[in-house]
């Protein structure tokens, strides 16, 4: 067994170790733990440095898609402007395109009535018209007037469209009441050569007038008839009015009477055009007595399906010979007709009942059959 005196120095070398190791393992762990203290550190700023920037990114990113859909905004915007752009362009070309079309018929128009009444011989003046020159009696000085100032169209242009619309060329065409020739020259020029146009006008005066008309303006088709049209063959008084185209088969009221009632003769439509003579459009103008010249063209009307008539409609005329407005307008329907208004100046045709005109002066009204061709080119 060892003695005490053995074991204190062992124990003090023990303690001394002990310490010297304490120290060693605290010299050498101290540099370890700095470093990693140090790099716990360095990690801290590096995670917040990455958080900072994951920040910013995402900012970045929200900026980007800002941009994005600012940009795409733009450019649907600047799309859209540009088709409106486009289609302002379109339309400018197209009204550019159309100027010919649209100041062609104002130059021709300007080009006809600048021309002044011609004194075409010592009865007439030539007045130039949209069809050809037109004569004029020169003992009408208000007449005359009328029409050098009328447009391009005369004195009834809208009449006029409708007859072009209804006549096409070699077709044949009758003009009751052809007076001086106007709306005649009209249909004589839309048949043309391959029609044939029957022209009558009891009263010598217009006839002259008419018959100038046509051989100035070369209508070789056109074939004039001294007598009326009505519903017998037979001499009736013709009344003379002072007023040019108002003259009648029926007596005249006071006032538009002037005593020179002339012998006329009288023929039915039937009788004057044969069957082998095709018939679409007749124009009747004579104050009051159309029923009469319907009722001479029963064979017509019945091989002319497609027969379009073109009327004047003038409640005084027909008070003055006892005709109540249904009844006119019954013998039409009654004939297969319907009846339409032609507006002035126009020509824009409307479906009209008596109703439908009980102010009316007078009007020219269109009538044609419901499926024939004729509605067909009815200016509707």
């Amino acid at each position: 067994m060892a003695s005490s005196a053995n074991l204190r120095p062992l124990t003090l070398r023990g303690r001394l170790f002990g310490r010297l190791a304490d120290y060693a393992r605290r010299y050498l762990t101290a540099s370890v733990e700095h470093r990693l203290t140090h790099v716990l550190t360095v990690q801290g700023a590096l995670q917040d440095r990455l958080e900072a920037m994951s920040a910013q990114n995402e900012r970045l990113e929200f900026m980007v898609h800002r941009l994005t859909s600012l940009a795409e905004a733009t450019q649907g915007a600047l799309g859209n402007a540009l088709v409106s752009v486009d289609a302002s362009v379109a339309s400018v070309s197209r009204e550019v395109s159309n100027l010919p079309g649209l100041m062609g018929p104002r130059f021709d128009e300007l080009d006809i009535k600048v021309r002044p009444l011609i004194a075409f011989d010592e009865t007439s003046y030539a007045v130039r018209l949209r069809d050809g020159y037109a004569m004029i009696p020169r003992q009408e000085p208000i007449f005359a007037v009328m029409v050098a100032n009328a447009s391009s169209g005369g004195l009834e242009p809208g009449t006029r469209r409708v007859l072009n619309a209804l006549i096409q060329p070699g077709m044949g065409v009758a003009d009751v009441g052809a007076n001086v020739g106007l709306l005649t020259l009209s249909c004589a020029v839309a048949t043309g050569p391959s029609g044939k146009v029957f022209a009558f006008e009891p009263e010598a005066g217009p006839r002259a007038q008419l018959e100038k008309t046509l051989k100035l303006n070369g209508l070789r088709w056109v074939e004039v008839f001294d007598q009326a049209a009505g519903a017998l063959t037979e001499e009736r008084m013709f009344h003379i009015s002072p007023v040019i185209g108002h003259s009648s088969l029926y007596a005249l009221p006071q006032e538009d009477g002037d005593g020179r009632d002339v012998t006329v003769q009288v023929s039915r439509l039937d009788d004057i055009i044969g069957p082998d003579q095709r018939l679409d459009v007749v124009k009747i103008d004579v104050e009051g007595a159309e029923l009469d010249v319907l009722s001479g063209m029963d064979r017509l009307l019945s091989e002319n399906p497609d027969l379009a008539i073109v009327a004047e409609y003038g409640p005084s005329h027909l008070a003055r010979i006892g005709l109540t407005p249904k009844s006119w307008f019954d013998a039409f329907k009654k004939a297969g007709f319907q009846a339409y208004a032609i507006e002035e100046p126009t020509g824009v045709c409307r479906r009209v009942s008596p109703a439908d005109l009980v102010d009316v002066v007078s009007i020219n009204l269109a009538f044609v059959r419901p499926k024939g061709a004729a509605k067909t080119r009815l200016p509707l």
